[in-house]
């Protein structure tokens, strides 16, 4: 999850705005969120297809480090192999 200041410590995944299988732009919404203090939407750090979301709405996110989605796409598979990843560290429910 991106860092939401110094006192945000976790955030709940209210909606998917990207399913798997959809085109994203660079900073196009993939998902929002909800923390104590207000709700925000999330960009796409990459450009690609949105491959696999690894939590369901609802699911508690820690601000900093796991994967919460998958995105393929073509310049990164052509370089790496693998897909990007957007990184954030979650808890479940």
């Amino acid at each position: 999850m991106p860092k939401m200041g110094e006192s945000v410590a976790e955030a709940t995944i209210i909606k998917w705005t990207k399913n798997e299988g959809d085109a994203i732009k660079i900073d196009e919404t993939v998902l929002e969120i909800a923390t104590d203090k207000v709700d925000s939407e999330i960009p796409s750090p990459f450009e690609g297809t949105l491959i696999k979301h690894l939590f369901k709405e609802g699911d508690v996110v820690q601000v900093g480090g796991l994967v919460i989605a998958q995105i393929s796409s073509e310049a990164g598979a052509k370089s790496s192999g693998t897909p990007k990843t957007i990184h954030r560290k979650l808890k479940q429910k």
